[in-house]
Parts: C-alpha cells; sequence; structure tokens
C-alpha cells in the first residue's frame, strides 16, 4: 500500500508511548480484545483503522488524536460550534475575552482605590 507523503506514523506514536509508559503489548491487547502479536502489527505499521485507535486511547487514557493533530500545520482550522476557526484566531478570541475581564478587574480596583 502506497503511504502518503504526509503520513503521520501512527505506529511510532503508539509505541513511543507504551515504551516511554512500559506498558507490555500483551497487557494493551488484553485490554482491547487482541492478542500482543496485534499490537507489535500495529506499532510497526506506519497507519492505522480509527476504530482501533479509539480503542487503544480508551485504554491507555491517552489521546493520539491530539498527538496526530499537533503534527498537523498550525494554519489548519478545526470544528468549533459548526464553524471553522483556525487555531490561531481561537488565541485571538482567548485573549480579546481575558482583556475584557482584566479591563472590568482593573476598573474595579481603581475605584476601591480612589
Amino acid at each position: 500500500m502506497k503511504k502518503s507523503k504526509n503520513n503521520i506514523d501512527t505506529g511510532k506514536l503508539i509505541d513511543d508511548f507504551i515504551t516511554k509508559k512500559r506498558i507490555f503489548k500483551s497487557d494493551l491487547g488484553r485490554d482491547i480484545n487482541r492478542n500482543g502479536l496485534s499490537i507489535l502489527a500495529y506499532t510497526r505499521n506506519s497507519s492505522i483503522q480509527t476504530g482501533i485507535l479509539i480503542d487503544i486511547c480508551h485504554a491507555l487514557k491517552h489521546n493520539f488524536f491530539r498527538d496526530i493533530a499537533d503534527k498537523l500545520p498550525e494554519d489548519f482550522t478545526i470544528s468549533q460550534q459548526d464553524k471553522f476557526i483556525s487555531e490561531k484566531d481561537q488565541l485571538i478570541a482567548k485573549l480579546q475575552e481575558e482583556n475584557k475581564v482584566l479591563t472590568i478587574q482593573n476598573e474595579v480596583l481603581l475605584r476601591v482605590k480612589g
């Protein structure tokens, strides 16, 4: 099977995580109703079916989808409340909201002091 030039190696992501956390492939396999050899195959393959990855996420209580998303370019949009906005737009909105709160707090402090 031909791999995309943009492929993110999910096998390596999983393998690095279970190696770092010292998780046995046989234990993970048991947790997702597969054998240890299946887990070995997943870690050696550069791609994985999302359903299997979801099972692994739940078993390890780790969001590999976030790890994958973090490897995508920052200018990619994300879905939020049926709108597609970039991470930069999200950060700007968050900072604007924080600025409003700080402005109100500052005004209150000036009134109390003065």
